[in-house]
């Protein structure tokens, strides 16, 4: 039985969110097993990991007093509220001014670190070892990175002008996540990327991914499935091994329908040959790291998450990874050492672009072309931060790594575009009479409508928060003249800057 966490507004945006939002009983369910417990601890911060492996023996509770002193007196505010977000996640229970772990993520964690318990939650490796040279960890790179290029290639292949064709549409699985995440919207002329697409589009990777799983949870509660099962099975994928076979013959339905839908992503591979037989790709192995629990829609740096792999995917991920490739100089020119048209495309988004060879686009940041990129819904932040995270090897050398200048003109622009709010109203003019104009004036400001208004000239704008022929004959009333003898006084809609 599955369980419905909120309408679509109330939706979390990040993991961390997601499991304070569920019931007790249900993360009991998650906590049972060992694979979940483990990828949960990989993914709260490092105070977090500390505060837990040092209760993790502890059999009886403590004080918050006392938990609080570990730390130096400055930083035992931290402390506590750390222990107040391990609280939210139910990790850690509280009781009189006692903490302790929770017993059954305590017991699950201890058998998921010495190898006790179900280690089966960890997956079953394929013919007993897990090892198959059919399949290297390059072509898994290869295979995920193709995937997840055609996802964004296809939200942001509609709106290229370069004249290219239209890039070949996803499954259907992938589309409707898509729609989902409102970051692509049906329109007349096929599906068209949204505000959230286009920003969307400037995240980090990892984030990307927790975006797509996020969602693809909120999808599976519309479908009535068991998202207790569907979270476990999330948190052993993120545990697997890479370049590793795992067999799918001890899967429930739901997990095998699973593995045909995250193939769409290039999450997981599944062979052909051998349907029985799946890996999982670099995409979904690299979310046990801390940093994407708080990444949320404003990560900045995926690098940080690199680091805290292990060390025998960190270079299976850096080599498959893209590396930097812009260069920013301080007049806003862009060169782009790039032949990728999906970066190139992300690029337009917010660049002039001026010339193309063949490994090699150049550019400039203008302001028009900064404040389409403004109008479609990316801010000033996530330009600085793509850029950077995206600099070339050169750059990233510099302190900082792109010019000041350069960064605070693009927040210029921005500011310069909210300093102006559009606001729907109406205008009224050409009063016979000046007493008329106060009595109008002094209602509308009473009930509060009024923008604008020049008493001299007996103009007034009136924002359409209140109803129009509603006003119109209050209007009237306050006047006290016939409708024929109000001809004089003209209206039109305007929109206030």
């Amino acid at each position: 039985m599955s369980h419905q966490l909120g309408s679509e507004e109330e939706f979390k945006t990040t993991i961390a969110d997601y499991l304070e939002s569920l019931p007790a009983q249900f993360s009991q369910r998650v906590f049972s097993s060992p694979a979940a417990c483990l990828a949960i601890f990989r993914l709260i911060s490092t105070v977090g990991k500390q505060l837990i492996m040092s209760m993790l023996y502890l059999d009886t509770s403590l004080r918050l007093q006392d938990v609080s002193q570990w730390a130096r007196t400055d930083c035992q505010r931290m402390v506590r509220g750390k222990i107040h977000q391990l609280r939210k996640l139910q990790l850690v229970t509280e009781e009189h001014g006692n903490v302790s772990l929770n017993p059954v993520f305590r017991t699950q964690l201890r058998n998921a670190l010495t190898g006790g318990g179900d280690f089966s939650s960890f997956g079953t490796p394929f013919n007993g070892t897990g090892r198959d040279t059919r399949i290297t960890r390059t072509q898994l790179a290869q295979y995920a990175d193709q995937k997840w290029e055609a996802m964004l290639r296809f939200m942001v292949g509609r709106q290229d002008s370069s004249g290219e064709s239209v890039v070949q549409p996803p499954a259907e699985s992938v589309r409707s996540i898509l729609r989902t995440a409102k970051l692509m919207e049906d329109g007349e002329n096929g599906m068209a990327i949204t505000n959230s697409g286009f920003q969307f589009l400037l995240q980090d990777t990892q984030s990307q991914v927790w975006t797509v799983l996020l969602q693809y949870l909120r999808q599976a509660e519309m479908q009535q499935m068991d998202v207790v099962e569907v979270l476990n099975f999330l948190f052993q994928l993120i545990s697997l091994q890479l370049g590793r076979a795992y067999s799918a013959e001890p899967l429930t339905s739901i997990q095998r329908r699973m593995l045909g839908e995250l193939r769409d992503f290039g999450l997981v591979l599944q062979d052909d040959q051998r349907p029985l037989c799946f890996y999982a790709t670099h995409l979904v192995t690299m979310l046990s790291s801390s940093s994407s629990t708080n990444s949320g829609a404003n990560s900045t740096n995926s690098k940080d998450s690199v680091t805290e792999l292990p060390t025998s995917q960190q270079g299976e991920l850096a080599a498959s990874s893209s590396h930097g490739y812009i260069i920013l100089e301080t007049n806003c020119r862009i060169y782009a050492y790039t032949d990728s048209p999906l970066q190139i495309a992300i690029l337009g988004l917010f660049v002039r672009l001026v010339s193309r060879f063949s490994n090699l686009v150049t550019g400039a940041l203008t302001r028009d072309s900064v404040r389409q990129a403004l109008s479609q819904g990316i801010t000033a932040d996530q330009i600085i931060t793509f850029l950077t995270a995206n600099a070339h090897p050169q750059m990233q050398s510099r302190v900082p790594v792109l010019p000041v200048t350069v960064t605070d003109q693009i927040r210029l622009w921005e500011q310069e575009r909210n300093r102006l709010h559009p606001t729907h109203a109406h205008f009224y003019k050409d009063f016979a009479q000046k007493q008329d104009f106060d009595r109008v004036l002094r209602y509308a400001q009473d009930i509060g409508v009024v923008l604008w208004a020049s008493i001299e000239k007996r103009q007034l704008v009136v924002t359409r928060q209140v109803i129009y022929a509603r006003f119109q004959r209050l209007l009237l009333c306050v006047i006290r003249v016939l409708p024929w003898a109000y001809r004089d006084v003209r209206v039109r809609d305007l929109i206030v800057r």
